[in-house]
């Protein structure tokens, strides 16, 4: 054989080598990888929180219409948590009412919504509308604790002149870290009477949900802000906890036969039977021959010895439980992992022997060529 020829089959043999490298030292790197990433699973996701027509989606501009309404359903059953959240938003000229411009969206989520944010800081432009609204409803159980709800509303809106009352607000109230913050600062630059309308409704809330809309908005002449939120509370009665009755099968304890001790096997004396009857003697072993009619003979053979039965259906065994994980659960157990560490290690010990007979191929492969 020539020396290219030779060299051809072991750069061929050298290929195979090094896919052979390639895959053992990506199945250990992707077995090890899968081993670090079980852990990232239990990372806990933060509360949603409902969000809309605010800058710079929604303009800040002057002659529009606004009109954005969110409904928060959060349910709270048997310690598990939803919320279920339909936006709606509308953008329109100033005058022109809702349905035009609208879109709406539902979305549901495994956690319970905790904040809302609308309507803030928008159209500030003079002579537009801006009508916002939210509504939460909590379904919880029966008991749930219902704390209350503090406003800060309508501080600092309806100014710049214009026919009193420019505010017409339930309640007005100034609180630091309130529960409902809306309608303050908006509404200004002068305008038509009762140009900001806002209450709040519902006195508690099951659920700590706290809202921030209409502030800062429709601020410049002409302008008008009407916004609400509702709270209301529907209780259910929890679902009875279900009782599980575990019947414990009863063993029988085993018997064991005890010895026995036979007995004497000496003949009692006999006593002739009335009316002329033979007597039997005992015959050895225990087993009384036939009698004759008349008195029994006193006395008798020894028994062979027998032992006990054991107890009706035996000893039975421990009953052996194995726990099955929830589905959608990463079960690993030492063994697994163990087995997992000992498969890539392997793989790399293996992609490793590879890479070095490799490099001693291709000397060797040199050598042959140069001679």
């Amino acid at each position: 054989m020539t020396g290219r020829s030779v060299l051809t089959t072991t750069a061929v043999m050298h290929r195979l080598f090094m896919g052979m490298v390639a895959v053992f030292l990506t199945l250990g790197m992707l077995t090890l990888a899968g081993l670090a990433g079980t852990e990232v699973a239990s990372a806990a996701a933060t509360a949603p929180a409902a969000t809309q027509c605010d800058p710079p989606a929604f303009p800040t501009g002057a002659g529009f219409q606004v009109t954005c309404t969110l409904t928060i359903d959060n349910t709270v059953t048997a310690g598990v948590n939803t919320s279920t959240v339909t936006a709606t938003a509308c953008l329109a000229a100033a005058g022109v009412l809702a349905p035009f411009g609208c879109t709406t969206t539902v979305t549901s989520s495994n956690q319970l919504v905790t904040s809302v944010d609308q309507c803030n800081g928008i159209v500030v432009g003079g002579g537009s509308n801006v009508i916002c609204n939210v509504s939460v409803v909590n379904t919880i159980p029966t008991g749930t604790a219902t704390p209350g709800v503090t406003v800060n509303q309508c501080i600092g809106s309806g100014t710049g002149g214009g026919t009193q009352p420019t505010l017409v607000c339930a309640p007005v109230a100034s609180t630091t870290g309130a529960t409902v913050t809306q309608c303050n600062g908006s509404g200004n630059g002068g305008g038509a009477s009762t140009r900001v309308q806002c209450d709040v409704t519902g006195g508690s809330t099951a659920e700590p949900v706290t809202i921030n809309q209409c502030n800062g908005s429709a601020n410049g002449g002409g302008s008008t802000v009407t916004c609400t939120t509702t709270f209301t509370n529907n209780f259910v009665a929890a679902a009875p906890t279900p009782t599980t009755t575990t019947t414990v099968p009863t063993t029988p304890a085993p018997t064991t036969p005890g010895p026995t001790t036979p007995g004497p096997t000496t003949p009692g004396p006999t006593t002739p039977a009335a009316g002329g009857g033979t007597p039997t003697t005992p015959t050895a072993g225990g087993t009384p021959g036939a009698t004759g009619t008349g008195v029994t003979p006193v006395g008798s053979g020894v028994t062979g010895a027998t032992g006990s039965a054991p107890g009706a259906g035996g000893s039975t065994g421990t009953l052996a439980t194995t726990a099955t994980p929830p589905a959608g659960t990463l079960a690993f157990t030492g063994a697994n992992i163990a087995a997992l560490l000992w498969a890539a290690l392997m793989a790399i010990a293996l992609g490793a022997v590879a890479i070095v007979w490799s490099r001693r191929g291709r000397r060797s492969d040199r050598t042959k060529v140069a001679a």
